[in-house]
């Protein structure tokens, strides 16, 4: 006997995989551009490169997310922790350090 909930809790689960996927993309490309940035200099266009990495990163973890289907659920709900704590304590460093 099946339950009628198991098939909208997958679901479910797809969209919080989806959802993760974007927040780690985007948290990666975010990070990703500090690492140019900082490797680069005062030249380094920081404004639009911003942007378009967040978004690539978004998008591709987006992709990976639907690629994985209910598989993606716990690694990027992982990466996406990680990554968020990587940078939180990335910029908590910088505005420390700069004071």
């Amino acid at each position: 006997m099946t339950d009628e909930t198991e098939p909208s809790a997958a679901r479910s689960r797809q969209r919080y995989a989806t959802a993760f996927g974007w927040v780690a993309g985007g948290t990666l490309g975010l990070l990703i551009n500090w690492g140019i940035s900082a490797a680069y200099g005062e030249g380094y266009p920081l404004t639009w490169t911003t942007f378009a990495l967040f978004l690539a990163g978004a998008f591709g973890g987006m992709t990976l997310a639907d690629r994985l289907g209910s598989r993606a659920f716990k690694p990027l709900g992982i990466a996406a922790g990680v990554l968020i704590a990587v940078l939180v304590a990335l910029v908590l460093a910088l505005a420390l350090t700069s004071s």
